[in-house]
Formats: structure tokens, sequence, C-alpha cells
């Protein structure tokens, strides 16, 4: 058996390589070792046969052996590779069905597209095999799948990419890999942009996949190949088993779901869309999935006059027939104009996180729609006011039981389109005017209910003059209910879903401008934080029964039996709290618990300097206050 050399590791690197590879010289006390391997528990991700002396003359009963061991020895996607100065052979356990797949190579440094950081432990331990021949390996199958592969970040790689956390070269790579560039142009950055060769840009990009910083690229070539040479379709499930994404498992769970999900007897919810609702994938990672199953699955060779069955034909019908991406590559209204330029009859569905947009269409036109709450119209124009990103999958022909008469609407998408273009310039308007947008904290006045009774009896008008409706008093005074001092904008608008997100904010620019509420322009949560340190020291100074005693005399001598002293609470251990949710239930503005707080903490105070010395209180108040300022 032969090792790698001392410091043979790159030194660079980041990551310590999480695989394993062992390379063995063929002899006929081989199996013996194995056998051992197997009774430790032992798994690899490369085991490598030298016949650099014997050649590929095996019995045949000697091939059968190491293929029974390779499939106890090896983890997914690994790969037993016979070796020898003018050839390759590997079996490679990417089978989604659990067996073993058999590749023959003219020259031994094929295989290093597939494994890249093999080549160099290869290269070490395999004499003959010559590393400055790695570049010339050939314009093959494998490698024009390898080049033209996007990588496309995980979420992990999404964190490494903002934080700036990798040392060079990995950071260089990271930096360079937006989701819809070529491994063939990253490769090429890296080399003029930073003078590293082909081949280590090609193990630093194994090595990320190694590390779940990119979803898997290297271990899809060989089945893509091996599809695209025998004229294979294979499903999208296979698919991501094969690649190492998904389990077989967890393909047997999203099978389930989608027969859970069915719109129908023909029409499955997607399983592409599963995978993305279960954070398997991203929605970039599936529209490339999706490229490659059409590319090298052979859809496109299969002709009606081919000999398969109907429901195949079917099968390839839909997939041409239907369209599936992620908003980004076009915007909401240019997707929407797509499908009225086509004249597609059909459903088109829109999901982003726990939301989901329906709308049916006929020769080209919306008939129906809804998102969540919101029906007709109103569900388009929240789409394109609101949504930037989401997956989206039209159905040709398709129908959902979600639409019913209630989403019915006979406006033209043109005019749909300039309404929702002037509610998008109103709504960045709003926000533009407001300290921090969206995140911004509003609360209203504390007589907000004698000023509303004044306002509410004239003629309201919103910022664009339009006419305030009575039917629209009703959903004011819901949307002001919401406006707590606690709850940001953006909750407020999720919150109150009734109504599309343009009108939410015209009706808060309307409670703005007649001064019924305020940006809040104080925080609960500082004084709390000192409220709370302060009793925090006294407690270690006085003993906790001690002190939990004078925080509920001085809470009972302010606020008595009030509404007030509900809000807020002292546990058993002495800590004091506000009961954020009696504060929300009961509409009292942040303003007044804040001076409520502030009240119980003086009188605390004077309390605490009856009982115990006062020098102590004053150092304890001086230590809190000055290290929250610092």
């Amino acid at each position: 058996m032969n090792e790698p050399p001392e410091g043979s590791q790159d030194e660079r690197s980041h990551f310590t390589s999480s695989l394993s590879f062992r390379t063995y010289s063929y002899r006929e006390n081989l199996f013996a070792e194995f056998e051992r391997l197997v009774e430790d528990g032992k798994r690899f991700d490369g085991l490598i046969i030298d016949l650099m002396q014997t050649g590929f003359s095996l019995p045949l009963d000697t091939l059968i052996k190491f293929h029974t061991y390779a499939k106890r020895l090896l983890k997914p996607q690994a790969v037993l590779l016979f070796i020898k100065a003018d050839g390759a052979i590997t079996l490679t356990k990417d089978d989604p069905g659990g067996g073993l797949t058999f590749n023959v190579y003219d020259s031994p440094f094929g295989i290093f597209a597939r494994y890249p950081l093999l080549a160099d432990y290869v290269c070490a331990t395999v004499g003959g095999i010559d590393r400055r021949r790695l570049r010339g390996g050939g314009n093959t199958l494998a490698n024009h799948i390898l080049y033209t592969s996007t990588p496309v970040l995980t979420p992990k790689g999404c964190q490494l990419k903002q934080t700036f956390e990798l040392p060079p070269p990995q950071n260089w790579q990271v930096q360079l890999i937006d989701d819809y560039s070529s491994s063939e142009a990253i490769i090429r950055a890296m080399e003029a942009r930073h003078h590293v060769q082909a081949d280590e840009s090609l193990r630093l990009l194994q090595e990320l996949e190694s590390e779940g910083v990119i979803y898997p690229i290297f271990s899809r070539i060989q089945f893509l190949a091996n599809c695209y040479h025998n004229r294979k379709p294979f499903r999208l499930g296979r698919y991501m088993v094969a690649a190492g994404i998904i389990t077989p498992s967890q393909l047997e769970e999203l099978l389930e779901l989608q027969q859970e999900e069915g719109w129908g007897r023909n029409q499955k919810t997607f399983l592409g869309l599963l995978a993305v609702r279960r954070n398997y994938i991203n929605t970039r990672e599936l529209e490339v999935l999706l490229h490659d199953q059409f590319i090298y699955g052979g859809y496109h060779k299969v002709t009606e006059g081919d000999d398969s069955s109907a429901q195949r034909r079917r099968s390839i019908e839909t997939m041409r027939d239907s369209m599936i991406g992620s908003l980004g590559a076009i915007d909401c209204a240019g997707l929407l104009q797509s499908l009225s330029t086509a004249k597609k009859t059909g459903l088109l569905t829109v999901e982003n996180r726990d939301k989901a947009l329906i709308v049916a269409f006929n020769e080209g036109k919306p008939t129906q729609a809804r998102l969540g709450k919101l029906k007709r119209h109103e569900a388009l124009v929240e789409f394109l006011v609101t949504w930037s990103e989401g997956i989206f999958v039209f159905r040709d022909k398709g129908v959902s039981s979600e639409l019913d008469d209630t989403c019915l609407f006979a406006q033209a998408l043109d005019r749909i389109l300039l309404d929702s273009a002037l509610f998008q310039d109103q709504v960045n308007n709003i926000l533009a005017n407001l300290p921090g947008g969206r995140s911004a904290i509003l609360e209203r006045v504390w007589n907000f209910d004698a000023l509303w009774t004044a306002v509410s009896g004239g003629q309201l008008k919103y910022f664009d003059e339009t006419p305030v409706a009575e039917n629209d008093k009703a959903a004011i005074l819901m949307i002001a209910g919401l406006i707590d001092g606690l709850t940001i904008l953006d909750e407020v608008i999720k919150l109150y879903d009734t109504l599309p997100s343009h009108m939410v904010l015209k009706i808060v620019q309307l409670l703005l401008d007649n001064k019924l509420i305020g940006i809040q322009q104080t925080s609960l949560f500082r004084p709390l934080t000192v409220f709370q340190r302060i009793a925090a020291e006294m407690q270690s100074a006085i003993g906790r029964q001690d002190n939990k005693s004078l925080l509920e005399a001085s809470l009972h001598y302010v606020h008595g039996d009030s509404s007030a002293a509900q809000r807020f609470h002292i546990d058993f251990e002495g800590r004091v709290s506000v009961n954020l949710s009696q504060v929300k239930s009961s509409g009292t503005p942040v303003s007044v618990v804040l001076l409520e707080l502030r009240r119980w903490m003086e009188a605390y105070l004077a309390y605490a300097r009856r009982q115990i010395n006062p020098e102590l209180v004053d150092n304890v108040v001086a230590k809190v206050v000055h290290g929250t300022i610092a």
C-alpha cells in the first residue's frame, strides 16, 4: 500500500480535505487486507489499484471480488480505480439503484476530470503517472460536461461569500461563483486575475463541493455522460440521487409528498419544487438541473416516430410545453407578458417561501388569479409590485381546484401592468420618506381614539387625492391596531394580508399625514435592559429574596392592581421583564409603557436607598449606566 508523501497537501488550503483515498499494488493477498478494512468499518472516497506491473489481464472471478468489496468499502459517489500508464478502468458508486457503474478510459488522465482531488494523490502514489500531463486529458464528453457546468452556491457558500472568511485562493474562487458563470469561465478568470493554473482551480472546485460550499458538479459528470451516450432519459429525482444532492430515502419522501399534493390524476406538483421547499436545493440549482436533464437526458432527441410508449410521449410533450424558472432571470411583468404574447392556455404558479400565486390563462389572457387572501386583479397587482424572487412553473392546459368563481376577472393585462407601475411609484415614494423604510417602527398617538373620531367625521383623502371610501375606514382602524410601537412596518403589511401592500402603505401614509401615528423615537428595550442590569447587580449585593421584595413593593406602590402592573413581570429568580403580549393586545403605546417602566425603576431605587446604604445603590447605578454607554 502506498501513502502520499509528507506535505503533499497544499498548505494554502483552508479546508482540511475530508476525502479519503488509498492506493494498493495488485497482489494475491489484497483481498485479505480488504476484508480487514470491512471488519474495521472503513469507508473510502477512492481506492486505487496500481496495475502498472500486471496490466488489465485480471481473471473474471478477481474482478467480481473487486466489485463485491467496492460496494462494501466505497462511500456514495466514490470510485474504485484500476490504473496503468495507457488506460484506466473505474467502478463508481453513483448508481441511484445502489449498483456500481463500469467505465473504461483510453487515458489514465480522463478520470481526473471527474475526480480532480484524486489526481494529486494518484500522481504521488503511482509510479509512471506524470503530473505534468494532467492538462492533456483530452476533449472528452466528461470534460465538456465539467467545463460547461454551472457551480451554484449553497446557503453555506453564500454565507462564506459574504463574510470573506476563506483565505486565498478559495476566497478568490468563491467570489467568482455567481450561480450563472460556467466552470470554464471561473477557471479562466482564476488564471487571468490570480495566476492560478486550471488543474489547481479544478481541485479547488472539488474541495468546495466536498465541503458543501457549492452543489455537486463533479459527481454528476459520469451519470450525465452515460445517459447521453446511451440516449437514456432520466427523471429529476434519479438525477438528484445520482448527483449526491439527496439520498434515496429523501427521494422517497419527496415522491410521497408529490402524491399527496397532486393536482388531479395527471397533474402532480413538480418534484423539483418540492425539493426547493425542503431546502435540498435552491431555485437556481433547480434551473441548472433541469437544463442538464434536457440536454443530456435525451428529451430533445425523442420524436413522435420513436418506438416509445404513449405515456413517455405525453411526459416529453408536457416537458416541452411547460415552463419552469426563477424570477431574477425574468421579472414579474416580463413573465406575464411572455405568456400573453405566446397566447398560452394553462396554469401559472409562482412560489416564494410560504406564498404562492396561481393564475389561469386562456389564450394569453389572465382569467383567474389568487395570492393568499387576495383575488382577481389585486392578486396580480401584489405580485407585480412586491415580488422580486421566486420559482415559477407554467403547466400547459393545467387547472387548479384553488381557483373558483370568486377569482374570475376580465381586466386586461396591459391595464393591470400600468396600474401596477403607478402603485410601485407610490410605494417607493412612501418608503423613501420613512426613516428605515420597511424596517421603521410606528406607534399610535396616546389620544388616538379621540383624534380618529374627529378626523373620520370629515372627508378623508389619501396622499394621491383619491377619497377614502366608507368601507376603507374599518381597514384603517384594523391597521392602526397593528401599529403598536413594537412591530416593524414590514410585519404590519404581512399581518394585514387582506389588502395589497400598496393599499396598506397608503393607509399608513394617511395616518401619518393626520398625525394619528408617529415614528417611534425612543426604544423600550434600552431602558428595560438598564433596569434588568441594575436589579441583577442589586441582587448580587443584597440577596435574591430581599431584592425581589423591593421590586414587588415598588411595583405595587407605583401601579397598584392596575392594567399597567400587569404589563410587567417579576419571576421567581427576581428577573424583570415586560409582557409584550399584553402590551400588544391592550393597544397601549410604547411611549406610555416606557413612562410606566421609568416610574417603577425610580420607585425601586428610592425603596432601595431607604433599605440599604444609598452609596451602594448609587455605585450600582453608575456601574450599569457606564457599562451600558460603553
